[in-house]
């Protein structure tokens, strides 16, 4: 996700829009089964941070043959949610299993 905040932000209103629905910064809203909230665009940069920071510990781990943290992955789908991410930018959609 690259860091242009505004053209992020921007994004990320439509997706909420489009998959939550059309509700006032903070409330709350659905996205697949779970609650969020709408942020405000300093929240969402902090948010887009953080989850980047996740992304790189995440990256380093599977790059280094370590074993993977399941807090760290946690902390990353809570993150997408957060975002309303239609796609994980560094895991695998759940319940798919890589191809021999």
């Amino acid at each position: 996700m690259p860091t242009d905040y505004d053209r992020e932000f921007a994004r990320y209103r439509e997706r909420f829009d489009r998959m939550v629905g059309d509700i006032e910064t903070g409330q709350y809203g659905r996205f697949r089964g779970r609650l969020v909230r709408k942020l405000e665009v300093t929240q969402f940069s902090a948010k887009v941070d953080e989850y980047m920071a996740l992304g790189q510990r995440f990256t380093q781990m599977v790059s280094s043959g370590d074993t993977i943290d399941d807090a760290l992955a946690v902390e990353l789908r809570a993150a997408e949610f957060d975002l309303v991410l239609e796609r994980s930018l560094f895991l695998p959609l759940p319940g798919l299993q890589p191809r021999d």
